[in-house]
């Protein structure tokens, strides 16, 4: 991945008020059957709205092509995450037939994808990688401000430079980031990591202290205080986050909860500050195998 600054796009949706009720999806990594079921029972809160996934859309799960019929249906809105531009090197591999070795996952979704992988590589190709927009909360939230800054991303932003000087490493893979005392000024370094590398080895990534008792690793909405409300997704570890202002708003919102790997997946509506949820109705990743599973078990959804 290139730090090409040049090559981040950055899109603006209207204020809430001018468009509507955005319903934000977390990573559903080719989960269609739940994806379907979120947006069903998304129809029970808010009759019309607008679908916007965070990114990682495709791979890793059982149905990617699933997952790109109920983008075009619906006419959803999505941002790139490390997956899709993952997908999208492998796509130009394949076309190119000099392919590299990949994973065996990669592998998998290139398979199920092979029908339609010009149409989705031109859909990644078109994808931003953050939208912003004006909400104005629905209710009575008397404490809360009128409207306020929507960021959406996959993974996070800068907090100490803002969305428009975010790199594209960090708005596609932030996670943990760290203090780089380097040069006149300490700035953020970002982290590589993985959920796969932290649930096969959770002790090497514990957040460790250094001499001084600072930690070593963060994670970058630590340092977020508004007032912008962020949506992310790229943390399945983390699963359902929500941080606030002292009044209740929402300054951040992470709806990455790990639908492949057998958790849920989830929505969130920011007119409404609302999260709701679906089970996965099945574990359909090996994260020690790294490997897509076939085998078939149902489940339920409920919500939150």
């Amino acid at each position: 991945m290139q730090d090409n600054h040049a090559q981040i796009i950055i899109k603006s949706l209207p204020r809430s008020s001018d468009r509507l009720p955005l319903f934000i999806v977390g990573d559903v990594h080719g989960c269609a059957r739940e994806l379907a079921d979120l947006i069903e029972l998304a129809k029970k809160y808010i009759s019309e709205f607008q679908i916007l996934l965070v990114g990682d859309l495709f791979t890793k799960g059982p149905d990617p092509v699933g997952v790109f019929e109920l983008i075009q249906e619906y006419s959803a809105l999505a941002i790139k995450g490390n997956h899709d531009w993952a997908l999208w090197s492998i796509i130009q591999q394949s076309i190119k037939k000099s392919f590299l070795p990949v994973a065996e996952h990669s592998r998998q979704t290139l398979h199920m994808i092979r029908y339609h992988k010009r149409a989705i590589l031109d859909f990644i190709t078109s994808l931003p990688h953050a939208y912003t927009s004006l909400v104005e909360i629905q209710g009575q939230k008397v404490s809360w401000e009128k409207e306020y800054p929507l960021i959406v991303v996959h993974a996070g932003i800068d907090p100490t430079k803002g969305l428009y000087e975010t790199s594209e490493r960090m708005l596609l893979t932030a996670r943990y980031v760290r203090w780089d005392n380097r040069g006149e000024e300490p700035k953020l370094a970002l982290l590589p990591s993985a959920y796969r590398a932290e649930m096969l080895n959770p002790v090497a990534n514990s957040q460790i202290a250094n001499q001084h008792g600072e930690k070593e690793k963060f994670r970058w909405h630590e340092l977020h205080m508004g007032p912008e409300l962020v949506v992310f997704g790229h943390d399945a570890k983390q699963g359902l986050f929500r941080k606030t202002l002292p009044s209740g708003r929402p300054i951040c919102v992470g709806t990455d909860t790990g639908c492949t790997y057998g958790n849920s997946l989830t929505g969130y509506f920011p007119e409404i500050d609302l999260a709701i949820q679906v089970r996965s109705h099945r574990k359909y990743f090996d994260i020690r195998k790294n490997l897509i599973l076939t085998k078939t078990k149902s489940s339920h959804n409920h919500d939150i």
